[in-house]
């Protein structure tokens, strides 16, 4: 089943074996897990700010509440791909 799946990858996004093989390699697993955790932590510890930027998502209406929405989760995605950097 695997096999299959990395050759569908291959097959559809044209990711070459290596690059899949590094990707799923144990010592990458970890760390994805490992940076799960800090996420789930660094969110629990923002729990607030995080409900305050969708409290004021939902007030707005029309192509503001588009512009917010987005810039809200692109905030948030950079903000946990930076984790490791801030401590």
């Amino acid at each position: 089943m695997i096999k299959k799946s990395i050759n569908l990858l291959y097959k559809v996004l044209g990711i070459p074996f290596e690059l899949i093989k590094y990707v799923i390699s144990v010592r990458n697993l970890k760390f994805i897990g490992k940076w799960v955790i800090d996420a789930i932590k660094e969110s629990i510890a923002q729990i607030f700010t995080i409900l305050g930027f969708f409290i004021a998502w939902f007030t707005l209406t029309g192509s503001a509440q588009d512009i917010v929405g987005i810039a809200i989760i692109v905030s948030i995605v950079i903000w946990l791909l930076t984790i490791y950097t801030r401590d």
